[in-house]
């Protein structure tokens, strides 16, 4: 019997990518699945047209504030505990996925591992924005390998791997069982490498699979690298992100403190009021001791 594959989606005002999304995956070759979008509290028409055209094939689960990410993913994850899934999938609104992607990273799991699929750019698909990644704990950042590059024999290799990007991640429900809910402090970005230290750390392993093959549209939902709120929570959440995990926390504080000035310094002087005030605000924010949500002022 084949295993049962929660699919979830987290929505907020995403009316231009979730009908390509959810399309790909109704052409899937793997069948037992369902597919659950958490709307984030989105102000657009995308829930009234995810009604009309998917209301027999996905089902929707209503938030009543936008809770982030990991808060909007969770939702989905304790409706996967509750109804019998063997296995969660986290998949960004703004990809597509090749016909054989859910079926290749379900083989690949066995039942034991979290798989990373391959993951490149929509708008050039022979590029690669995602073969896997590691953690650079001095730096404190996930690396994404592959990115930008040609297909290699690297990028086509399954790899066991330290991080999975949440654009893509295929987890065994025991493993969730174990390790628990995504952690909610970060609200935007940090919440996939957070939940993939805390698999490996409770003993789990997470691979690459080169075969399983998808698309990003990248930073559709979010302004990308342009946007204040962007610098504001990368800065913040790995900050907050390193303080809980980093066992190498001096090297990594020294390296923070003397890359972060020369960047302030570079920001101030090409006058970059988005970086600078993201990061500025970020760095003060931790120190504050603020979590989750926060406004960022345009």
């Amino acid at each position: 019997m084949e295993a049962k594959v929660a699919i979830i989606l987290v929505n907020y005002n995403g009316e231009k990518y979730n009908e390509e999304c959810i399309n790909s995956i109704l052409k899937s070759t793997y069948k037992n699945y369902e597919i659950i979008v958490i709307d984030n509290n989105s102000t657009d028409n995308s829930v009234k047209l995810l009604e009309e055209k998917f209301n027999s094939d996905i089902k929707i689960i209503m938030s009543d504030s936008n809770l982030g990410f990991s808060g909007a993913n969770n939702l989905g994850i304790k409706y996967a505990l509750n109804n019998g899934f063997d296995y969660v999938m986290l998949l960004n609104n703004d990809t597509i996925i090749e016909s054989d992607m859910i079926e290749l990273m379900i083989d690949a799991s066995d039942s034991k591992y979290v798989i990373s699929p391959k993951i490149y750019y929509y708008d050039n698909k022979n590029i690669i924005w995602s073969a896997g990644g590691g953690m650079n704990w001095i730096k404190g950042l996930p690396i994404q390998y592959g990115i930008n590059e040609l297909d290699s024999y690297e990028n086509n290799k399954k790899k066991n791997i330290e991080f999975a990007t949440g654009c893509c991640i295929l987890i065994p429900i025991e493993c969730i069982e174990k390790i628990g809910l995504m952690s909610e402090e970060y609200f935007l970005y940090y919440e996939d490498t957070d939940y993939c230290v805390r698999m490996i750390r409770s003993g789990y392993e997470i691979y690459f699979e080169p075969k399983a093959v998808m698309y990003h549209k990248v930073s559709a939902s979010t302004g990308g690298e342009k946007s204040k709120t962007y610098w504001y929570y990368m800065i913040r959440n790995r900050l907050l992100f390193n303080k809980k995990f980093n066992e190498k926390i001096f090297s990594y504080r020294l390296y923070f403190f003397l890359t972060t000035s020369v960047k302030l310094f570079k920001y101030l002087f090409k006058r970059e009021r988005v970086k600078l005030e993201g990061t500025i605000n970020g760095i003060f924010d931790f120190f504050k001791g603020a979590e989750g949500k926060v406004k960022v002022n345009k």
